[in-house]
């Protein structure tokens, strides 16, 4: 998915939070007790095929249609077909009940890859309680061959402070410390600590990885992923991002077993942007990794993936014209895939190549040369702003791609379906990095 999408692509199930209950396999044909829940999740997802959001927003219950509007339908909508297509076809898999409302579970296929649905139904009224989007699951892929579970324990911790504690793990090493410490900073939207994407883990592969060559890692649950309902369209990327990471930086470096010269940040994709400025507001810190870091405008950004995946002509005109009344100052109450022109611009204005030369501490900069979100033009933005710099050194990762796993032909979002791991050589090349700071 989208590393600037994915945290405004998913809808919430909002009007009832479905517990556990008993599934019952099934598929299109349904029994005839279940065929009036089944007809309204398959006009649902007919509405949302043919993108007649309208139809779509007015099956929602009085709930839901408070909490989504039909331009947040619309937005979210847009932004899956950005990024996996257009839908083609779908199957019911599950139906169950839960706490009194009909429930169904299907597999969506997109033109580049899958999503799982769960529709929420009240049984009497016949109108849409919940409607949730998710990777669809896939089995776990085998441990990573890097990872050596004895050399390392995982601690639970909390960060950050009242109302936004955060949960984190710790990847302590078992050897006698002390040891370099790394504060692993998610991407956007609202990640898990181990920025589950799909079927893969990526923090967890790095913690592990890292762990394993005798380097403790902090990873923690973004704040959007905990407290998303509650924070509100004025949201900046302070709140978001760095008052966390910052306080997580803290936190590791207070650790009896860490080195305090020794802290380093790591930052994926939009995490990468912001290590710099985090290093600098964290100091000291004794480097950062930006791990595809961008370098071009979110919204060049969002508009060059819709365009790369084939997005339909009328969603990418929709998107341009927002983005030249974004840019113009005219958008007004109007969103961008959902979020407001002041999170835009927020984001828009923080200057990772200015944060870097002032860390003036160690940078390495990597990129997965089959990387379609962050390409070649992003990475020759840092290389020229940092030209001369001689602490920062630039990589290019063969065969890897946005989340830094290997594949091959052409990259796309149904990749991150598949399970798999960080590359190992990512991992020699950080830790290699981390150690040459002592």
């Amino acid at each position: 998915m989208s590393a600037w999408m994915k945290g405004f692509a998913l809808l919430l199930a909002v009007g009832a939070v479905l517990a556990a209950g008993p599934s019952i396999p099934g598929t299109n044909k349904a029994d005839p007790a279940s065929d009036a829940s089944d007809r309204i999740t398959e006009a649902l997802l007919t509405a949302m095929k043919t993108q007649n959001y309208a139809a779509a927003f007015q099956m929602f219950d009085p709930t839901m249609q408070g909490a989504v509007s039909e331009e947040k339908l619309r937005a979210v909508w847009s932004a899956q077909i950005g990024t996996f297509g257009p839908l083609a076809s779908w199957t019911i898999t599950q139906r169950t009940v839960a706490q009194g409302r009909d429930v169904r579970i299907a597999m969506l296929q997109f033109e580049h890859g899958q999503l799982q649905a769960t529709v929420a139904i009240n049984p009497g009224t016949q109108d849409v309680a919940g409607f949730l989007l998710k990777p669809a699951s896939s089995k776990p892929a085998p441990p990573a061959t890097y990872v050596d579970p004895s050399s390392f324990r995982s601690v639970d911790v909390s960060i950050g402070s009242a109302p936004y504690v955060l949960g984190g793990t710790l990847t302590v090493p078992t050897a006698l410390g002390p040891f370099p410490g790394v504060v692993l900073v998610h991407g956007s939207g609202p990640q898990d600590r181990d920025e589950t994407v799909g079927a893969n883990k990526v923090f967890r592969d790095l913690a592990e990885g890292l762990a394993s060559r005798g380097i403790e890692v902090l990873r923690y649950d973004k704040r959007t992923f905990v407290y998303g309902p509650k924070l509100g369209d004025s949201i900046s990327v302070d709140d978001e991002v760095i008052v966390d990471a910052v306080a997580a930086v803290a936190a590791l470096r207070d650790r009896s077993e860490i080195d305090p010269k020794r802290v380093f940040v790591i930052g994926h994709s939009m995490g990468a942007l912001l290590a710099p400025e985090i290093a600098v507001r964290a100091a000291p810190v004794a480097g950062a990794v930006l791990l595809a870091p961008p370098g071009r405008a979110p919204w060049d950004i969002v508009l060059s993936q819709m365009r790369y995946l084939g997005a339909p002509a009328k969603d990418v005109a929709d998107v341009e014209g927002k983005v030249a009344r974004l840019k113009a100052g005219t958008l007004g109450k109007e969103t961008l895939l959902g979020v407001p022109a002041s999170y835009w611009m927020d984001l828009a204005a923080r200057d990772g190549i200015g944060m870097t030369k002032k860390l003036a501490k160690p940078v390495l900069v990597l990129r997965g040369d089959r990387d379609y979100q962050v390409i070649e033009e992003d990475i020759d933005a840092w290389r020229k702003g940092l030209a001369g710099d001689p602490d920062v050194e630039f990589a290019s990762m063969k065969g890897l791609n946005h989340l830094f796993l290997a594949g091959t032909g052409k990259p796309g979002p149904a990749e991150y379906d598949k399970p798999g791991h960080v590359d190992g050589g990512v991992i020699d090349k950080v830790a290699g990095f981390i150690s040459a700071g002592k």
